[in-house]
């Protein structure tokens, strides 16, 4: 589903959500954009700092994140439900991007207001050295079912998710059956 800008932004704090129909897992994504930023030293990297908006959607975020037990044919290497996505703001001939599950993002987050940190956070390729989810194991993680929601929590987003967008607004929907990808408009 496409979120943003939408009721369901407003809803999750997110911009995309993938429903995984087989596997009965949801996993929705916040993308946040990474500015070009250039050291003293010359040294290039792309970097978020968060803004004023960051606060809300992480609000919006924790009201549905709560942890659950899973059982064997139900397991999720991480049962969170929420990611960040970030994307460099100019775009270029290989896109790269930095993809943290929100409890990672919450970590990074809670290490700069320690009293020791006088830097606030900063996401970025040379900060998280490469301690990151890339895009192309990301989505094999999301379609294998192996991270999202476990399913018990899936009917209960699905059913707050359907209820969002009943108000007759259109909605991108991807949805996977088996091993096909199946994309269409609700």
């Amino acid at each position: 589903y496409t979120a943003n800008k939408r009721p369901l932004e407003r809803v999750f704090g997110v911009d995309l959500i993938y429903f995984n129909a087989s596997r009965k897992s949801i996993v929705m994504v916040q993308y946040k954009m990474l500015e070009r930023r250039v050291s003293r030293t010359g040294i290039e990297d792309w970097s978020y700092t968060p803004d004023s908006q960051l606060n809300k959607e992480l609000s919006r975020m924790r009201k549905f994140g709560a942890d659950e037990k899973t059982t064997a044919q139900d397991y999720r290497l991480n049962a969170r439900v929420f990611y960040f996505k970030f994307v460099k703001r100019i775009g270029t001939p290989k896109p790269q991007a930095i993809i943290l599950p929100l409890d990672h993002f919450e970590a990074l987050l809670a290490e700069s207001a320690a009293p020791a940190t006088k830097n606030p956070v900063r996401v970025s390729y040379n900060a998280l050295d490469g301690r990151y989810l890339r895009e192309t194991t990301f989505l094999e993680l999301v379609s294998a079912g192996y991270i999202g929601s476990p399913a018990t929590t899936t009917e209960y987003l699905r059913a707050l998710i359907e209820q969002t967008i009943s108000s007759g607004r259109a909605a991108v929907v991807g949805v996977q059956r088996g091993e096909g990808l199946v994309i269409g408009e609700a």
